[in-house]
């Protein structure tokens, strides 16, 4: 601004002394030279500003274009399927567009009619904080299914045939730094290294410096209690910033610490080794990985990686498939039953869900979809939790005739009186959508949802409205067993005892979905009107 300021007196002054018929003199024709070099200055500046801008604008244009191609409208599910392609997308939608619009002249049609266009889509685009959750996502998954950041930077996912966009290096970065941000050290580390491996010989690349990502990956480093690496790394900043106190300190810390971790010498000697002596003698010793998930996780990653208990002889001959047709509605179309599991008693119920009733299910779902949540075990009030991140909707047997035919089914099938269940819940899961171990019961201490009226629930029956292409299961993390999706088919198992006590061993979880959507819906059936459908056994313990 100061710079256009001075121009403009610049010209003034110059104007000034020659007013108007400057054609008369030749001293106000050189005033006028002076002027137009200023003025071809200006306009020059002015345009490097208006190149800058408009190559801004079509690199991202460039990007979008390239995305679009592998977008097919008719089936964007697939698509969004992959975590990667879904995070970038939010990416674009949360904060680039925005960019966009602030870079746009302010004068002309098409930019007036992009703007109009624009305006109307911003009650639908993502926020900053989808944007910060598909990051958070993508840690989740890392974290259950083993997934490198340098692959999945590189859209590769083990196992799974479809392609996604690589991230570029400011994408790398950012979420390495949002990972930075929420303390979690492990993927700052994973991902800041990631980005620095792009440099190469390059002090910065896109705006992202090289420097300025080593300091941040020494320090995840050291977080970690990686105190070698951290070191080491902090030394090669040093050298790119001789004058930096901060980063001087940094490294006389780390270097004060390796040499208190090690005895070099006798008692009372500090020691004399150099840099590199200390960091070889220190590499391969004790790191810790801050991991910031609870420890009991542990048993459910692995079953979501399908690495689940194998059957003994005993129990696989307890495993059988029938026909059950003691029901007057199922006579015609007999229900394909299948035990998968003996303790706890699991069992499938084949194609019990058709593909029109599907459809209906999400089609009239799709619209009223809202966060999810779980009963608070204190208060028995419903509220949102980190552990369970899906969007869920309820659709009433009474309102919807399609739901009371399914309903009716599920009765005929589980021999349970539906009558005593909650609504349909239909949920969807989105990027890394899960829900971690939990019960569907309450527990002794718990409210046994006392203002439904009809006591515990006694069994779940779970739909899979859709398949997985990757991850998605149900685990129980007892029973060391997962149960993948398949479109038309239904878990259900018994949540509590014949005597009404709650079955441990019924202790489930949903898998995060690693790649595709997962669509299910469930039916709570509670123990109210089962007395004689499912009475109490001759042994009290039972």
């Amino acid at each position: 601004m100061w710079k256009s300021l001075a121009l403009v007196l610049v010209v003034l002054c110059i104007l000034e002394q020659g007013q108007c018929e400057v054609f008369t003199s030749m001293a106000n024709m050189e005033n006028l030279a002076e002027t137009e070099q200023l003025l071809f200055s200006s306009f020059k500046t002015y345009l490097q500003a208006e190149e800058d801008r408009l190559k801004v604008l079509k690199n991202f244009m460039l990007r979008v274009e390239d995305a679009q191609k592998n977008v097919n409208l008719s089936d964007v599910a697939k698509y969004l399927g992959n975590p990667i392609n879904t995070y970038l997308m939010l990416r674009r939608l949360s904060s680039e567009w925005r960019d966009v619009e602030s870079f746009l002249s302010q004068d002309g049609e098409a930019a007036e009619d992009f703007k109009a266009i624009y305006d109307n889509a911003k009650m639908v685009l993502p926020t900053t904080e989808d944007h910060e959750g598909a990051m958070t996502a993508l840690f989740r998954l890392q974290d259950t299914y083993k997934v490198p950041s340098n692959m999945l930077a590189k859209g590769i996912i083990p196992g799974v045939k479809s392609l996604s966009h690589h991230l570029e290096i400011r994408e790398i970065y950012e979420i390495g730094l949002h990972a930075y941000d929420n303390q979690n050290y492990q993927y700052a580390s994973e991902w800041m290294r990631t980005a620095y491996e792009e440099f190469g010989l390059n002090a910065t690349i896109d705006g992202i410096k090289r420097n300025k990502v080593l300091d941040y990956l020494a320090y995840s480093e050291y977080k970690k209690g990686n105190l070698p690496e951290a070191f080491k790394l902090t030394k090669e900043l040093a050298a790119l910033k001789p004058k930096d106190k901060r980063i001087l300190g940094n490294l006389e810390h780390y270097r004060y610490e390796l040499r208190a971790s090690q005895s070099t010498g006798k008692r009372g000697d500090p020691g004399t080794l150099t840099d590199e002596e200390l960091y070889k003698n220190a590499k391969g010793g004790s790191q810790t990985e801050a991991r910031s998930r609870r420890a009991s996780l542990g048993d459910y990653e692995k079953l979501c990686r399908g690495e689940v208990r194998q059957q003994t002889k005993r129990e696989l001959k307890k495993m059988k498939c029938w026909y059950k047709t003691n029901d007057p509605t199922l006579i015609l179309k007999p229900q394909k039953f299948e035990r998968i599991w003996a303790d706890p008693e699991i069992f499938m119920l084949r194609d019990v869900i058709t593909n029109r009733q599907i459809e209906q299910l999400k089609e009239e779902a799709y619209p009223i979809l809202k966060r999810a949540t779980i009963q608070d075990p204190i208060t028995g009030q419903l509220r949102h939790a980190d552990y369970r991140v899906s969007k869920s909707a309820w659709l009433s047997p009474s309102r919807h005739e399609f739901v009371r035919q399914i309903a009716l089914r599920a009765q005929s099938a589980t021999n349970l009186d539906i009558r005593s269940s909650e609504q349909l819940q239909i949920a969807n899961y989105g990027i890394g959508g899960h829900y971690e171990p939990h019960f569907d019961h309450a527990r002794e201490d718990e409210d046994k949802f006392t203002d439904l009226g009809m006591g515990n629930r006694i069994a779940t029956v779970l739909y899979y409205l859709s398949d997985v292409e990757a991850g998605g299961a149900t685990v129980f993390t007892v029973g060391k067993t997962a149960v993948f999706p398949s479109k038309g088919d239904a878990v259900f198992w018994y949540n509590l005892k014949r005597n009404g006590i709650g079955n441990p061993r019924t202790r489930h979880a949903a898998c995060p979905v690693l790649v595709g959507t997962k669509w299910v819906s469930n039916f709570w059936i509670h123990e109210y009107n089962q007395e004689f459908r499912r009475p109490c056994a001759l042994k009290s313990h039972l």
